[in-house]
């Protein structure tokens, strides 16, 4: 998710639709009266940064900042999030553990610990400072959330429920929330009542593209491919060159067995992201199933141009190249994908099956 608004984010205390970093980047503004001249310079100073987006100009007016005011725990805050942002989590966590010794019973800073504990996967450290955020601060919605998407990583559907209805019970009127809720759902297979929530998502805020989508693959789950394609327009009219929502919407054509509206669509995610793989393989599967394999190895390889992960990609071409009955160009590919995955049973297997059927026909036509 994809991830401008960035500039507006930062300041308006709602950076990208990543929840764990809505939650986190709560930069506040301070009360300028309360501050001598020096520090009212360079809290504008900061703060003209962050309206432009320009994260490291801000943080280093808050590193000056903090060389005269050691001790004021919301620029600690302030910087801290700026590392977080920047994935800089040692120097973000240093940040937080600073302000938290000078305010020990602040519930934003053990939110914001909880947050770097959640990103560098220490669950246990994460759950303890959600838990104690929650101690000071038992009707805070964000808590609750934060908490939901950790269970949610770690695969406790449950708990992510129940966290985030109670978020949702404190703050009704949060898109976010029912989206992350309803993608638990989804992911149970309750789809009756994920489509429910991402409806109520897209009512309080029709103009994401993302929830469009999300409602639209729900709707795919349950076969409701009218709705689904409604779903699709509304998410591309508001983004035409959503790469997501393309590729979704060939998968949705391809359930249907409506193949040439598939080929059209994948066609369109390959020349709007030409360098994304996705797109290249799922239209090459299709042309396999359609027995196109001379196309589809064309697919395959040009989504091997792209692509980090080749060893799938050269299994595919590898099987393709089998259907063609060539059998030479089939070992070929598949001692490529064995030389990055060279433990996958899988494809050693049909490796040695093929090298033993090669072997096969040599004997029999003599030469072996």
């Amino acid at each position: 998710m994809a991830f401008s608004q960035k500039a507006k984010a930062f300041a308006r205390l709602k950076i990208l639709r990543l929840p764990r970093a809505a939650l986190f980047l709560k930069t506040q503004r301070y009360t300028i009266a309360e501050m001598d001249k020096n520090r009212e310079i360079l809290i504008q100073e900061a703060n003209s940064y962050l309206e432009q987006a320009d994260y490291n100009g801000a943080l280093g007016v808050y590193e000056r900042l903090l060389i005269d005011f050691p001790k004021d725990v919301q620029a600690l805050i302030n910087a801290g999030s700026i590392h977080f942002y920047k994935k800089n989590y040692d120097s973000a966590l240093q940040n937080y553990q600073r302000a938290l010794a000078l305010e020990p019973e602040n519930f934003v800073i053990y939110l914001n610990l909880g947050n770097v504990y959640a990103e560098v996967a220490n669950f246990n450290k994460a759950i303890t400072n959600y838990e104690h955020a929650l101690s000071l601060n038992p009707l805070n919605p964000a808590i609750y959330a934060a908490l939901g998407i950790l269970y949610q990583d770690n695969h406790n559907l449950i708990k992510a429920c129940e966290n985030y209805e109670r978020a949702l019970q404190l703050e009704p009127g949060n898109a976010e929330n029912y989206v992350s809720l309803a993608n638990v759902y989804q992911k149970m297979g309750i789809h009756a009542r994920a489509i429910e929530l991402y409806e109520k998502a897209a009512e309080i805020n029709p103009d994401d593209e993302k929830t469009w989508l999300c409602l639209a693959n729900s709707c795919v789950s349950v076969e409701n491919f009218e709705h689904a394609h409604e779903c699709f327009e509304r998410a591309i009219k508001l983004a035409p060159n959503y790469y997501p929502a393309w590729v979704c919407r060939a998968l949705a054509y391809s359930d249907e067995k409506n193949y040439e509206k598939a080929h059209e669509a994948y066609r369109y995610a390959i020349s709007i992201e030409p360098q994304k793989p996705n797109a290249y393989t799922l239209l090459g599967n299709l042309l396999i199933s359609e027995n196109r394999c001379v196309e589809a190895i064309e697919l395959y390889e040009n989504a091997l141009d792209v692509s980090d992960s080749k060893a799938k990609l050269n299994v595919f071409i590898a099987n393709a190249y089998v259907l063609l009955d060539k059998p030479e160009d089939a070992i070929k590919h598949y001692r490529l994908a064995l030389k990055e995955e060279p433990d996958n049973e899988e494809t050693i297997l049909v490796y040695l099956e093929i090298v033993g059927e090669l072997i096969r026909r040599k004997g029999r036509s003599g030469e072996v």
